[in-house]
């Protein structure tokens, strides 16, 4: 165990230093595939893992940011370079039995990185080698955990049985990879499949099954294009795209309340126009909705059309909107897989707790698709005290607790080669 807990560690450093956004784990995706050369373990990356849309590329500016200059040492190097990054790992080990999935996110966050001493990755030497891009959200352990746990499948196949799919998704981050995934060949006949998040405010030690309250969401961003004139000798010659963004904001932030769920907007960000006295010809918006349900998600999108489109109208501007990534809600509907799981990690001695999350994990789709084909999935989270919050550039995890997430996923397999739980 504590030879596992040092490779654990040893490997969250290494990927923490590779640090890339989504789309452009380049580097990343080449290391993934390195760490998991292994006759037993069938590797698929590139275009073929893909079957979908990959909503919100980067910019080609960003993507030379992070491409420029590399070279990657794997077959498939310019596939990945073209941004069809991540891979998904498969273990078969030629005897009857469940198709089990599991799902680990890759990509960092745009952020630069603390350099206060305190912060364990300057301090020890692993930050991030990219400066503006930072993994932030724990999909370093995560990775850490996925390639050990693989690996350790591969090792135990002739003690196991069925089939095992490790997808290891790229761009969780603004929910846009498993969009791309989730309809493949991959997902068909799955009959388990399991997500997991570190972190997020529950406390070390600490495990919960079933997390509760995963968001849909969907992440939009609107263009109103106007015309442009002299403000003031010829205001009425022009068409003020900024006056429609800002109609539509206000509008759009008239929106949450629904009888049917929870639901949240935001608008984050708004920007146009090109000089003081001139009529703005171009403004955008970056918003997002989440509901607890499809209904409520529907609601939203329909609101978000109609205000968008009569701001467009009001102010005589053309509109153009589009989904830059988008995830389902999830919760956990099966009674019996929950309590079973229940009572068997609460007799291996793990600490359960309740956690409701109340945001988005495009993970969601991977768990729903397994179930609309009848097969069983389950979110657990996994407690570890934080330095800083998610998302803040002195984010930092203990990784102490990476060891149990890890046992976590053996000790499930374990469970299911004996217990079969209503599979197909």
């Amino acid at each position: 165990m504590e030879e596992d807990s040092k490779a654990l560690i040893e490997l969250r450093r290494e990927f923490h230093r590779l640090a890339e956004p989504g789309w452009m784990e380049y580097r990343t995706t080449e290391h993934l595939i390195k760490a998991l050369q292994d006759d037993r373990i069938l590797l698929h990356y590139g275009k073929e893992i893909y079957a979908g849309e990959r909503l919100g590329l980067p910019t080609k500016e960003e993507k030379e940011r992070y491409s420029s200059g590399l070279h990657l040492a794997i077959e498939k190097a310019e596939e990945v370079l073209e941004g069809y990054t991540g891979a998904i790992a498969v273990v078969e080990t030629g005897k009857e039995g469940p198709t089990i999935g599991f799902r680990f996110d890759i990509d960092a966050l745009p952020l630069k990185e603390s350099t206060d001493e305190d912060h364990l990755p300057h301090r020890l030497h692993f930050e991030s080698d990219h400066l503006g891009a930072m993994h932030a959200c724990g999909h370093d352990g995560h990775m850490a955990i996925g390639i050990m746990f693989t690996k350790w499948l591969a090792q135990h196949a002739k003690q196991l049985k069925g089939k095992f799919i490790v997808v290891f998704q790229p761009a969780e981050e603004g929910v846009r990879g498993a969009n791309a995934l989730v309809n493949g060949k991959w997902l068909e006949q799955v009959d388990y499949f399991f997500g997991m998040h570190i972190g997020m405010g529950l406390a070390s030690g600490k495990i919960c099954v079933g997390t509760e309250d995963i968001l849909a969401t969907e992440k939009i961003d609107a263009i109103f294009t106007g015309k442009s004139a002299h403000a003031g000798a010829h205001p009425e010659e022009g068409r003020n795209a900024i006056l429609a963004a800002a109609s539509a904001v206000l509008g759009l932030h008239s929106l949450p309340q629904d009888a049917n769920g929870l639901a949240r907007i935001n608008v984050g960000k708004i920007e146009g126009g090109s000089g003081r006295n001139i009529v703005a010809n171009h403004a955008q918006l970056a918003l997002e909705i989440r509901g607890s349900n499809e209904r409520v998600m529907e609601d939203l999108k329909a609101g978000v059309k109609r205000i968008l489109e009569g701001a467009a109208i009001q102010y005589g501007c053309h509109l153009e909107s589009s989904c830059k990534g988008r995830a389902e809600a999830w919760y956990d509907k099966d009674k019996l897989f929950h309590d079973q799981l229940t009572i068997f990690l609460q007799n291996k001695g793990y600490a359960l707790s309740d956690f409701s999350m109340k945001g988005s994990e495009d993970v969601a789709l991977f768990l729903n698709r397994v179930q609309e084909h009848g097969g069983k999935a389950m979110h657990f989270m996994l407690g570890s005290d934080l330095k800083a919050a998610h998302h803040q550039e002195a984010f930092d995890f203990n990784e102490e607790d990476l060891i149990t997430g890890l046992d976590l996923f053996k000790d499930l397999v374990r469970f299911l080669m004996t217990n079969p739980i209503g599979n197909k």
